[in-house]
């Protein structure tokens, strides 16, 4: 009982930095480094990470902690990211644990597809409650998404070596 409570504080030790690292760069350095007036999205690309290489579990209690941090750096009084990114985490565990191989390319694919799926989110109320056109939007996805997907290699190295401790 003992040694299982120490490798459970061993691993909060390891992932509570490791998300506090990547909210500090996506909140509070990015926003001042646009390109083409977007910011990366970085948490998400944790999320993918988990639950590529530990699974539904991991990748849903990852997804819970890093929806709460979005929704914090978003300066949204909502939990949409809380529960996006939680469900996209126990979804994306349960597509890697059965049909894709822990490897870059999955990731990559696994992160581009969350992005893309991020950033729909994020203009959904845009959309249908400010009346806001998409075809603008579709453009700022897709931007947001490549500008991302650059930060997928670094990340990937980050989350294969704490998935190796948790």
């Amino acid at each position: 009982m003992g040694r299982q409570r120490n490798r459970v504080l061993l691993k909060i030790i390891i992932v509570v930095p490791y998300m506090l690292v990547l909210y500090i760069f996506q909140s509070m350095v990015f926003p001042y480094l646009k390109i083409s007036g977007v910011a990366p999205l970085l948490l998400p690309l944790a999320v993918a990470g988990a639950a590529l290489f530990n699974g539904r579990a991991a990748g849903g209690v990852i997804g819970i902690f890093a929806g709460i941090l979005c929704d914090l750096s978003f300066n949204q009084s909502t939990i949409v990211f809380t529960i996006f990114l939680a469900v996209a985490g126990v979804l994306l565990g349960a597509i890697c644990d059965s049909v894709l191989v822990k490897g870059f390319p999955s990731y990559l694919l696994c992160c581009t597809c969350l992005l893309i799926l991020c950033g729909f989110v994020q203009m959904f109320p845009l959309v249908f409650l400010h009346g806001v056109s998409i075809l603008p939007l579709i453009g700022v996805v897709f931007r947001q998404t490549i500008y991302s997907v650059f930060f997928t290699i670094p990340i990937y190295y980050m989350a294969r070596f704490v998935s190796r401790i948790i």
